[in-house]
């Protein structure tokens, strides 16, 4: 194998691995070295920030007493790591899309997917690098000679790594490689992209559930079976069962690598070097007449079938309001059933701020209109109101906020036990608030309207960039939060409370007839023009 070109190769998928941040990279003047050193960079930094954050919790631990801290750190990096294996494979495999630029050149397929299979162990590694310091410290606590415990976490993290990188590949590739996934691409990809993030943070915040000290000394956790076998080898490598353990991860490791070279990589070379073996995809059947909002309701639920897209949304929007609610469930014992009628201003405007937070430019409506990319201009050419299209793509997009704010603000009813006027008025404050706040974001993608993007991650920084979503998540939660504090602390405090709902409530809906009004002219008024 020709280092040159391996090397080659895997600087170039180096570019594929996290696509967006190549994209702001390239944004700030970064070609060629540069641009290659900053991922790389990005990577380390990585590396490094969670050996320091990881390692001073450690430190002061003593695994050989704790085999149940030992496993629980083993499957939380465990998690991270499967999370980032995925989200990798799925970049530098199939959103790449780069092999037909390789067939004029001088590289040879073996080369191509080996080099591809290093670009996405590199990605997992500096996530896992905590765990030198768990091998490293068992060993030495429990008596290992020093030289021969940063022997053992070596090997051990090498272990550790192949096992879960070849447990993953075998995973997804045996998946991709059904008909099933052949068929239906673009879905399989966004469930295994989305189940991966909920795994990640569910199994995380479940493993960080009942932490438990006792005056000094901390008490060790339930022992994660599935790990056992590394503990032992880092406690008592020569011992009868840590030499059983021994003999079984090579098993273990034999079994994958034959896996992979015997099932696996044969096929990658037919599932992405031979197009012509890929299952056709079924020709869609053209129905009969379907009325115009059909036509264009179909329309943009294609669009808006784009992996990248649908984890966006689901990280940036869904995914901080689901952890708090099963930090709710899973915790328990924070009800709000006992409160009286006169807080429903109070989760009135708690509704409007839930879907503030729920609303940001990486939002499904904040991008609608730039996913027509070429579309947009061959449908303002048609003899087609504009207003009249973007009017039914907003209802489309403002629809699907609205399902899933209305579904999440429900759940946190029944996850707080409110009684039912004050579930019903925190659902109507959720409702109008996504309404207001979609109409907000659908004019500002018409305002910022990019056409041209070659990865939907461009969409997500236009205007202030992630700084300017990340602050907009953070002033919303931060006044947000005051104002509904203040408003139940007046409540509480009986200043005239139907009064003062009456108050609050005008004042809201003053705002909100403002707002329409404000975008009506100067969005949807200029749209006949």
């Amino acid at each position: 194998m020709n280092k040159t070109q391996l090397k080659t190769l895997t600087t170039l998928n180096l570019l594929y691995v996290n696509p967006s941040y190549t994209l702001q990279s390239r944004k700030k003047g970064k070609r060629g070295k540069k641009l290659i050193q900053a991922i790389v960079s990005q990577y380390v930094l990585s590396g490094i920030i969670f050996l320091v954050v990881y390692g001073m919790t450690m430190v002061f631990m003593d695994f050989s007493k704790l085999p149940g801290y030992f496993t629980y750190y083993m499957g939380l990096f465990g998690v991270i790591g499967f999370s980032q294996s995925m989200s990798a494979i799925f970049n530098v495999f199939f959103e790449s899309r780069d092999l037909k630029d390789y067939l004029p050149l001088p590289f040879r397929q073996g080369e191509v997917f080996f080099a591809k299979f290093i670009v996405v162990g590199m990605t997992i590694i500096p996530f896992l690098l905590p765990l030198l310091i768990l091998f490293f410290l068992t060993a030495w606590r429990s008596g290992i000679v020093l030289p021969l415990a940063v022997l053992s976490a070596l090997v051990l993290f090498l272990a550790f790594f192949l096992v879960l990188f070849g447990a993953c590949s075998i995973l997804i590739f045996k998946l991709t490689q059904t008909k099933s996934f052949l068929r239906h691409k673009k879905l399989f990809t966004t469930l295994m992209l989305v189940i991966s993030t909920i795994v990640m943070f569910v199994g995380i915040m479940l493993m960080s559930h009942n932490q438990a000290v006792v005056g000094e000394k901390i008490v060790d956790r339930p022992v994660l079976h599935l790990f056992w076998p590394f503990y032992q080898l880092a406690h008592a490598p020569l011992s009868l069962a840590g030499l059983a353990c021994l003999a079984g991860l090579l098993v273990l490791l034999g079994g994958l690598f034959l896996i992979l070279k015997a099932v696996i990589v044969p096929k990658l070379y037919v599932q992405f070097g031979d197009e012509a073996n890929q299952v056709p995809q079924k020709k869609r059947r053209v129905k009969g007449e379907q009325s115009f909002k059909r036509q264009l309701f179909n329309y943009n639920f294609q669009l808006i079938k784009n992996p990248n897209l649908i984890m966006q949304v689901a990280t940036s929007s869904l995914l901080l309001p689901i952890v708090f609610l099963a930090t709710m469930f899973s915790t328990g014992g924070f009800h709000l059933n006992q409160l009286g009628s006169e807080y429903f201003g109070v989760f009135f405007l708690g509704g409007l701020v839930f879907a503030d937070l729920l609303l940001n430019p990486a939002s499904l409506v904040s991008n609608l209109i730039s996913l027509d990319r070429e579309n947009f201009a061959f449908i303002k050419s048609l003899p087609l109101s504009l207003r009249t299209y973007l009017k039914n793509k907003f209802w489309f997009g403002c629809g699907i906020q609205m399902f899933l704010a209305g579904g999440l603000a429900l759940i946190a009813s029944l996850a707080f036990r409110l009684p039912l006027l004050l579930t019903g008025m925190y659902l109507i404050g959720t409702l109008w608030g996504t309404y207001l706040f979609s109409l907000y974001f659908f004019a500002r993608d018409y305002r910022l309207l990019d056409l041209t993007w070659t990865n939907v991650s461009q969409l997500f920084t236009r205007g202030g960039g992630n700084f300017g979503l990340m602050l907009w998540m953070f002033v919303s939660l931060v006044i947000g939060g005051a104002l509904i504090v203040l408003y139940a602390v007046g409540v509480y405090f009986k200043v005239n409370a139907w009064l003062l709902n009456g108050g609050v409530l005008l004042w809201l809906f003053i705002m909100a007839g403002a707002w329409l009004y404000i975008n009506h002219i100067s969005f949807w008024k200029r749209l006949e023009k």
